[in-house]
């Protein structure tokens, strides 16, 4: 469920999103959303770039080229 939608949000935004607009807009929680990136990153769907203040979730070009 959480996974889609964020998924879901990825798409609409062209494949780049700030992680607290995808919170807001997903209406996940904070640890949900987590557990969620975690997974997608694991899976190798989605990075999240913590390198700035703002985190920015992304789709993975594995992901992108399928």
């Amino acid at each position: 469920g959480n996974e889609t939608k964020i998924v879901e949000l990825l798409v609409e935004s062209k494949g780049t999103i700030k992680r607290n607009k995808l919170e807001f807009e997903s209406r996940i929680s904070k640890s949900s959303l987590a557990a969620a990136l975690a997974n997608l990153e694991r899976r190798n769907v989605v990075q999240v770039d913590r390198a700035r203040t703002v985190h920015i979730v992304e789709f993975t070009d594995w992901f992108k080229k399928l």
